[in-house]
């Protein structure tokens, strides 16, 4: 249940040695796991494609886009996790793994998204923080609304019509525009390079196969639309969910968990990423050990009695939403 007082400082949490001891050991990484997580992905991706191009009915589209959307986000996730170099031991497996299977179908590059992303942990919901300053400039991404407001801003989500304004917050992330952004940099001029390099040949194979076995169809229908429609839907959602970012917020009391039913967290916050608290006061914690970490801060009086812990996200009763939503 959200409290109205404010969590304490995050130190307050971290003097607690023998969790800080246990967190330390759910931070050992595993190569194993992390295949099995992206192959999982993808191999649902390839089932619900397989039905949908078999069938070939219209109506099953949409189950099918909503299914491809909820991994999509969960390919961001992972990326997100290879962000923190948490995905693989080795550094090369963490970057390029990342970018082919994850961070390159949705146009984005782990590289890319690790600057801001870094910055935003450093400075959470503070100008300092470039989600916080992005989401202040942009009147979509401006918390709470009316029941009406967010009733047309989710229908415009959903239905495609604001995927030309997301593709705009996205693009700050694509490999193209960070090499335009740090080609003077020294220290990642090369790294980006790369990742253009990298990006540019991942999407002319795709294009290849895509026309030689003549199925340009099925990838707009099965990747590019969930991405246009309930993609936008699912990320709108948990974004605005995980920070309060209609206000000025010390790193303290400005970060949400919010448990969520099944489907929420299939489709809106997939493979843990609604346990944010934990994730922001242990970002080298991967992302199969969250749950366990979580299990652990409830022993501790700060993150128990004061930490912001929801229900769920869209439900009526101790939910996010009475926190996204006013009369």
């Amino acid at each position: 249940m959200s409290t109205a007082a404010a969590v304490p400082s995050p130190l307050a949490i971290l003097e607690d040695k023998p969790l800080v001891e246990d967190v330390r050991k759910l931070s050992r990484l595993s190569n194993g796991l992390a295949v099995l997580i992206i192959a999982r992905q993808w191999l649902t991706i390839a089932a619900v494609v397989a039905v949908a191009v078999y069938f070939d009915r219209w109506w099953l589209y949409i189950p099918a886009a909503a299914i491809i959307a909820a991994k999509q986000q969960a390919l961001g996730i992972i990326m997100h996790d290879a962000t923190h170099y948490r995905l693989f031991t080795a550094r090369w497996a963490n970057e390029y793994i990342s970018n082919f299977f994850c961070a390159f179908p949705l146009g984005m590059s782990t590289q890319g998204y690790r600057g801001e992303h870094l910055e935003h942990h450093l400075a959470t919901n503070t100008p300092e923080d470039p989600y916080y300053r992005m989401f202040q400039s942009n009147t979509m991404w401006q918390w709470p609304k009316t029941r009406w407001q967010a009733f047309r801003q989710l229908l415009g989500d959903v239905s495609g019509w604001h995927s030309l304004s997301n593709m705009k917050v996205l693009r700050r992330w694509m490999p193209i525009n960070q090499y335009l952004l740090h080609r003077n940099d020294p220290k990642l001029a090369r790294r980006v390079k790369i990742d253009v390099l990298c990006s540019i040949t991942f999407w002319a194979t795709m294009v290849t196969l895509f026309s030689y076995f003549g199925v340009w169809k099925y990838f707009l229908l099965l990747w590019v639309v969930p991405n246009a429609t309930f993609y936008v839907l699912f990320m709108r959602i948990r974004w605005i969910a995980e920070h309060p970012y209609d206000q000025q917020a010390d790193v303290s009391d400005s970060t949400r968990h919010v448990r969520g039913t099944w489907l929420e967290r299939y489709t809106i916050a997939p493979l843990n990423i609604n346990y944010h608290i934990a994730h922001h006061l242990f970002p080298a914690v991967p992302l199969y050990n969250l749950p366990r970490v979580h299990e652990r801060l409830l022993q501790n009086d700060v993150y128990r009695e004061h930490g912001e812990l929801f229900h769920d996200y869209l439900g009526k009763a101790d939910s996010i939403r009475a926190e996204l939503v006013v009369r």
